[in-house]
C-alpha cells in the first residue's frame, strides 16, 4: 500500500540497501532540497520501507527518480502512476517503461550508467601539479563557469548555491576557464558526493583537462571519506574512459525520459 513518508530515519535505512543506486535520494534528505521532495513508500505491513518513488520539484520540471529493489516495486509504481505530475523527467530501470506509457507519452533520453569510485591509487596518480593552473571555484567565477557550460554544456543543471559547496574545481588559461569539474550532490551528514557539471571548453578538449578537474575535486572528496559516485551517458566514451582511469567502475544501468501525460 502507498503511503507517503517524511521519516529520513527510515528513509536513510532504505537508501543504505544501495547507496549508489540511490544517490541523489540520499542528498535529497538535506534540509534545502527535502522540501521539494515527495517520497512514496510501500512498507508493505513492516516498520521499514520495502520500496519507494521520489519526485522531486524543486526544478522547472519535475523529476522522478524510479529505481526498485524487488518485486514490489512495479505494483507500487502502479498504484502511484496517477499520482505523478503531468510533465516530468524520469530516471527509471527499463522494465518499468509499460507502466509510465500506460499514461504518459515517452521522449527517450538515451541509456545511463552509475559509477563509483573503487580505486583510490589511480586518481591519486593523475591529480594536477601547480602547473596546471587548477583553481578552487567560487561565486565569484560564476559568470565565468556559467559561460562555460552554455558553451560546452548546455544541457546540464547548475544553480550558484553549488558553487557553495566549495566543491568545483576549474582549469583557467589567460584568465579564461576553460574545464571545470564539481558535484550535484555533496554532504557530509549522509557521506555522500555525486559528480556533475564536468565540462570542458570545445577548443581545450583532449588535453586531459577534464581529467585534471576532475582528479583534483575526487581527491579532496574521498579525502572526506565521502563514497563517491556519478552518472553518465553509455554512449559517452570519452568520459566513460576519463573516469574509468581516474578508478570509477560501472554498476547499474538506467534510462532517462521526459513523460508528458497523455
Amino acid at each position: 500500500m502507498l503511503v507517503f513518508t517524511l521519516n529520513k530515519k527510515h528513509l536513510e535505512r532504505h537508501f543504505e540497501k544501495d547507496r549508489v543506486l540511490f544517490g541523489y535520494h540520499q542528498g535529497d534528505l538535506d534540509d534545502f532540497y527535502f522540501p521539494d521532495c515527495q517520497w512514496a513508500a510501500d512498507y508493505h505491513q513492516r516498520a521499514r520501507i520495502e520500496e519507494l518513488i521520489l519526485i522531486y520539484s524543486g526544478l522547472k520540471t519535475a523529476t522522478v527518480l524510479a529505481f526498485g529493489l524487488t518485486d514490489r516495486f512495479e505494483p507500487l509504481l502502479k498504484e502511484a502512476i496517477e499520482l505523478l505530475p503531468n510533465k516530468f523527467y524520469c530516471h527509471f530501470q527499463k522494465n518499468c517503461r509499460n507502466v509510465f506509457r500506460q499514461l504518459y507519452n515517452e521522449k527517450p533520453l538515451g541509456k545511463f550508467l552509475k559509477m563509483k569510485l573503487v580505486d583510490k591509487q589511480q586518481y591519486a596518480s593523475l591529480a594536477p601539479d601547480k602547473n596546471d593552473n587548477i583553481v578552487r571555484l567560487d561565486s565569484s567565477h560564476y559568470q565565468q563557469l556559467s559561460e562555460l557550460y552554455k558553451q560546452a554544456y548546455p544541457d546540464n543543471y547548475f544553480n550558484n548555491r553549488m558553487l557553495e559547496t566549495q566543491k568545483y574545481f576549474g582549469c583557467l588559461f589567460e584568465n579564461e576557464l576553460v574545464a571545470a569539474a564539481g558535484v550535484h550532490v555533496y554532504s557530509r551528514k549522509y557521506k555522500i558526493a555525486m559528480l556533475g557539471n564536468i565540462a570542458t571548453s570545445e577548443k581545450f578538449r583532449n588535453k586531459g583537462l577534464a581529467t585534471k578537474v576532475t582528479a583534483a575535486l575526487v581527491n579532496e572528496l574521498a579525502g572526506e571519506g565521502l563514497l563517491v559516485a556519478l552518472n553518465v551517458k553509455s554512449n559517452n566514451k570519452a568520459a566513460i574512459k576519463c573516469y574509468t582511469n581516474l578508478g570509477f567502475e560501472k554498476t547499474h544501468e538506467y534510462e532517462e525520459s521526459l513523460f508528458t501525460l497523455a
